[in-house]
This record gives structure tokens, C-alpha cells and sequence, in this order.
């Protein structure tokens, strides 16, 4: 009967390799897919506000706002919200 207590080295080179597996392929999807969602919840916003605008102003065909850090301008033909300090833009046609 062995009653050592610890680990061996075979199980603490496994623990390594589990924990280098994490750090080095886990951390950097989930920092891509945060980014990635950062993005798309930006795009969600600005569609949001375009939308609240169209809203507002049903009666009129052509109008331009400017509202918080956006521009907002809509035409016959297209709506397009542009985000003034980075130039992000969302387009209808």
C-alpha cells in the first residue's frame, strides 16, 4: 500500500499542460469574442437611435439631426447614422 501524499511529477506536468491549454487558447477567444460583441452591441445602439429618429420625425420625408455624438441624415432614397468621434457609420438604402 503506498501512502505517499502529493502529487507526482506525471500529474503536475498534466496540471501544466491543462493550465497553459486555458491561458494559451481559451483567454485569447474569449478577449475576441468580448470585442467582437463590443462591435455589434455599437452597431445595435447607433440602429436604435436611427430608428427613435425615423420615429420622431414620420411626417417628414427629409430631415437631418444631430443628436448626442451622432449625425443622423434621411432622405427619400437612404438613412444613415454616423457616429461623429470615431466615423462609425449604418446605412439603409
Amino acid at each position: 500500500m503506498n501512502s505517499k501524499n502529493g502529487f507526482t511529477f506525471v500529474e503536475l506536468i498534466i496540471a501544466l499542460a491543462i493550465c497553459s491549454m486555458i491561458f494559451g487558447f481559451l483567454i485569447p477567444n474569449l478577449v475576441h469574442q468580448y470585442s467582437t460583441i463590443a462591435t455589434i452591441e455599437k452597431q445595435l445602439e447607433m440602429k436604435e437611435i436611427l430608428y427613435e429618429e425615423i420615429s420622431n420625425h414620420y411626417n417628414e420625408k427629409n430631415f437631418s439631426v444631430r443628436r448626442e455624438n451622432y449625425e443622423i441624415v434621411v432622405n427619400l432614397e437612404k438613412a444613415e447614422i454616423v457616429d461623429i468621434n470615431t466615423n462609425e457609420k449604418v446605412s439603409y438604402e
